[in-house]
């Protein structure tokens, strides 16, 4: 596992207790709560989805420069990111 795996994992964790603790002692409606569990879900979906393109055009920056010096890597590298960043749109 990655770093970046094992920082999503860490992100998606810590989001699934904290809506559960929220859950447990939060002084509004079921209702209410259900609500503010999924906007906040949503947002951090959000930021989450925001920062992969800005790692992916990170990476399509540097892929572009290092082309020249290893082109058949970098063909390969840029279809996997291409099939991932269709993912997330």
């Amino acid at each position: 596992m990655n770093n970046t795996e094992r920082t999503t994992l860490v992100f998606l964790t810590g989001l699934g207790i904290g809506a559960g603790l929220a859950a447990l002692f939060a002084p509004r409606s079921g209702e209410e709560t259900r609500e503010w569990i999924a906007d906040t879900a949503e947002q951090k979906f959000k930021l989450l989805r925001r920062a992969g393109r800005r790692s992916i055009d990170s990476y399509r920056t540097r892929s572009r420069k290092g082309k020249k010096r290893s082109p058949g890597f970098c063909e390969t590298a840029r279809k996997r990111l291409n099939r991932f960043a269709a993912k997330l749109d």
